[in-house]
């Protein structure tokens, strides 16, 4: 035998070193340098030297001074905002509302536009003109942006590009895609709407703690947001949650169970002849509205019918009422449980209203954007190849034997909540 055993690259060691303080500060932070060592278990020259190198890329800054322990303020750190930026959009059938996040997601830029309703170009140059004024606002360049994800009313598949089934889109969205992304050249995630209301759930919502739930979005359709052991389900090709189309005894296959077209047909078969719109409908339902009423009914009725036909599919803890549904919860949510009492659904099923203040998809949109902008922004800043490294290796011999205890992105093993992507 030769004895040849080859050393594997410190760079990459380095990498694993830098990645698992920084999930530490992300995670903990403002963190001082004991803290740090502490909790990654590395030395505190290896520590220091991750610290020098952080600092230097701008994924990591300084945060004041720690002066609450016993001898020398202790300087603290943190993921600096300004490293990551996201774009967040709704393009709603009315509205198009865009924001952009920084890394710690706070808004530091708002904007909103009626939605084009004849041409899909036409709704692409107002994503991206929205996009143009947030970047400008947030004294931030398009260029800078690391992710945009924008909500859509469509079936969408899993490689968030492809728009399979639009229900408001002009065009039914055909060419959408391709005509933001010659403007904006940024990362472009699509998702469905209802979806990312779903993410906005699990995130600033009702289901922070929750593995398994169901968002029923009421809008123009019916759709569900479904997360399963703490992360989205998308399904084989995108499609799952459109569960506006579950059979009905009321309704002929493949016709809408419930959605604003839907309650529209309600409203004229209770003999209301003006055409109002739900929201004016609902409006009616509270100020005592009899026929208006009656037509608040048959949605409750249909909800229940819904979530009791999931229930016998994947048993979620929790079914939230998200859209029109959850503005309207004050009118629905007795009423859906009373329905789902008295036809004495075989699980036991609770319902209750979203969680979410403000435009939940928008929300969902911009976690998300920022999540992946973060993602992309701590991979530069900590692979291989983002340096050549200041400062000395010595310690990374002592942390050598503690790198099979990270993952291959460099974090340290141990229970971590799932992503809802």
């Amino acid at each position: 035998m030769s004895g040849d055993y080859l050393a594997g690259p410190q760079g990459l060691l380095r990498s694993i070193n830098e990645r698992a303080v920084l999930d530490v500060i992300d995670r903990e932070g403002p963190l001082g340098r004991p803290e740090i060592t502490r909790a990654t278990g590395l030395s505190k020259t290896t520590v220091a030297q991750a610290l020098r190198e952080l600092v230097a890329r701008e994924v990591v800054e300084e945060a004041g001074a720690d002066t609450t322990r016993r001898g020398p303020a202790a300087t603290l750190y943190r993921v600096a905002p300004r490293c990551a930026f996201g774009l967040g959009v709704d393009i709603g059938h009315l509205r198009i509302r865009a924001v952009v996040v920084d890394a710690a997601g706070e808004v530091l830029a708002r904007a909103e536009t009626g939605t084009p309703q004849r041409h899909a170009a036409d709704v692409a140059d107002a994503v991206t003109t929205l996009a143009a004024q947030c970047a400008e606002q947030a004294g931030t360049g398009l260029t800078a942006v690391g992710q945009a994800v924008i909500g859509v009313p469509a079936v969408v598949g899993r490689d968030g590009r492809t728009i399979r089934r639009a229900y408001g889109l002009p065009e039914g969205g055909a060419g959408l895609v391709e005509a933001i992304e010659r403007d904006l050249r940024t990362p472009l995630l699509l998702e469905n709407d209802v979806n990312l209301a779903a993410v906005a759930e699990q995130r600033f919502g009702a289901c922070a703690d929750v593995a398994d739930f169901v968002l029923l979005g009421l809008g123009v359709g019916l759709g569900a947001g479904v997360v399963l052991g703490g992360r989205l389900h998308r399904g084989y090709a995108g499609g799952a949650g459109e569960v506006g189309f579950l059979p009905h005894p009321a309704t002929e296959l493949g016709t809408e169970v419930l959605g604003a077209r839907r309650i529209a047909e309600q409203a004229r078969e209770a003999g209301i002849a003006d055409r109002p719109s739900p929201r004016e409908l609902f409006e009616r339902a509270r100020g005592g509205d009899e026929r208006a009423l009656a037509v608040v009914d048959a949605t409750a009725r249909r909800i229940a019918h819904v979530a009791a036909s999931i229930a016998l599919v994947i048993e979620p803890e929790l079914f939230v009422l998200g859209g029109a549904a959850g503005a309207s919860a004050d009118l629905l949510l007795d009423r859906v449980r009373h329905h789902l009492a008295e036809d004495a659904a075989p699980l036991p099923i609770r319902v209750i209203a979203s969680g979410v203040t403000g435009d939940a998809v928008l929300r969902g949109a911009a976690w998300l954007a920022r999540h992946h902008a973060r993602e992309r922004a701590f991979a530069a800043a900590t692979g291989p190849a983002a340096g050549t490294g200041t400062g000395t290796d010595e310690g990374a011999d002592e942390d050598a034997a503690r790198a099979h205890d990270t993952d291959p992105a460099g974090r340290p093993r141990g229970p971590r909540r799932e992503d809802p992507t």
